[in-house]
């Protein structure tokens, strides 16, 4: 049996393909976000603050070289920058920032008991050990009125907002955990230190929103595990993937993109692309220059007609061809779902016509009209819902000179 985490959930939700090479096939990687390694080094910190609170407390300064020794310590050159105007040294000085902040915020640290620092919690989803989840809580606190507080530390540069945060699904699941855990548990808060933002964000769940929650989540790990096809889904979070050489989203990318510039050229992919590229511009061009014929004809064509009325003729010559100015109706019905549409539908209903236009088939009742089929005192009801205007067109074709 699977026993599932948060993560593992929505690695799958974000991306199939990647939860397949990382769950199922097994495919470790080396490669670390830049942003994920920061996160580790802040949670390190906040691990040392507060166990070992019981037997003293850091200075701001000796957390400072804490967190500059275990940066140095774990820095690998497979930590990846994804954003190219940033290096190493911006995100280092920006989670001093995050200690110093947040030093001063909470020291000295006594908001609370500390009941466990990457406290394990399990989570029996279905109350019958079929569906499991595990996972660790950065910190369960204990206030002096008895309410436990399950914490989580967000190294995140982007602040969600407070409805987001009443939806998440991970600290609830620890709540669901803890819950199971001691007898006095009765009120329990989320909180979310979003230490970017020098910010915190609090949120409740009710046992009605707790049992939606499992359902759901029992949910998605049956779709999880019926899955056959585990597709790619293309997000902003693919700059942060470490699969893009197996993904067909970016293999080809991932091939070529380190080729000096005349390899990379004479890849037989990039040519293909270029020149289909080439071609769709030929392609818009031409189609901006039709736009352009098309004015002109357009241009011409009344220009035509007005002349073939003064004159008074049909047909309008000219060196190798004519054209043939006709007459037409062009009848148009009222749009889908309007009131006026309704009444005509009603109306040639009450004239027991409907089956005659095809319970209302555009075409067959504009043929009607044209051709007037039916008693003009009907289709003088029926016009007062429809508009009729007399249009002109030409048609050009070749003409037969004597010699």
């Amino acid at each position: 049996m699977t026993i599932y985490s948060h993560s593992r959930l929505e690695a799958f939700k974000n991306c199939p393909l990647k939860y397949k090479f990382n769950y199922i096939d097994k495919i470790k990687r080396k490669e670390e976000g830049i942003e994920a390694f920061l996160g580790s080094r802040f949670h390190e910190v906040m691990e040392k603050i507060y166990k070992d609170l019981p037997f003293r407390k850091y200075s701001l300064d000796e957390l400072l070289d804490y967190y500059q020794y275990m940066w140095d310590k774990n820095y690998h050159d497979k930590v990846i920058i994804a954003c190219k105007e940033r290096k190493a040294e911006d995100y280092k000085e920006m989670g001093k920032k995050f200690i110093a902040d947040y030093y001063k915020r909470y020291y000295p640290f006594d908001q609370g008991k500390v009941l466990g620092i990457e406290r394990l919690v399990m989570i029996d989803l279905d109350g019958q050990g079929q569906y499991k989840l595990r996972g660790y809580i950065d910190r369960l606190d204990q206030k002096r009125d008895g309410t436990y507080e399950i914490h989580d530390y967000k190294t995140s540069k982007s602040l969600p907002e407070q409805s987001k945060m009443d939806k998440d699904r991970q600290l609830a699941l620890y709540q669901i955990g803890v819950q199971n855990m001691w007898n006095d548990v009765h009120d329990i808060e989320l909180v979310w230190h979003y230490v970017a933002f020098d910010k915190e964000i609090r949120s409740k769940r009710t046992e009605e929103e707790l049992d939606v929650l499992k359902k759901d989540t029992v949910d998605l790990i049956k779709k999880i595990e019926s899955t056959k096809e585990f597709l790619p889904n293309e997000t902003t979070l693919c700059g942060w993937c470490y699969y893009k050489d197996r993904c067909p989203s970016f293999k080809h990318e991932h091939v070529v993109g380190n080729l000096p510039a005349n390899k990379y050229l004479k890849d037989s992919g990039v040519q293909l692309v270029n020149q289909y590229a080439e071609l769709n511009d030929k392609k818009k061009s031409y189609r901006k220059e039709i736009e352009e014929i098309d004015k002109e004809l357009e241009a011409i064509k009344e220009a035509v007609i007005k002349y073939a009325e003064n004159l008074g003729v049909e047909v309008v010559m000219g060196s190798d061809h004519k054209l043939k100015i006709t007459s037409g109706k062009k009848i148009t019905v009222p749009g889908k779902g309007s009131k006026e549409r309704e009444s005509l539908i009603t109306l040639i209903g009450r004239l027991n016509k409907l089956e005659e236009v095809s319970a209302f088939d555009v075409a067959e009742l504009k043929k009607v009209i044209k051709e007037e089929k039916w008693d003009s005192a009907i289709l003088d009801e029926i016009k007062k819902y429809v508009e009729i205007e007399t249009v002109k067109s030409v048609c050009l074709s070749k003409s037969k000179r004597e010699e």
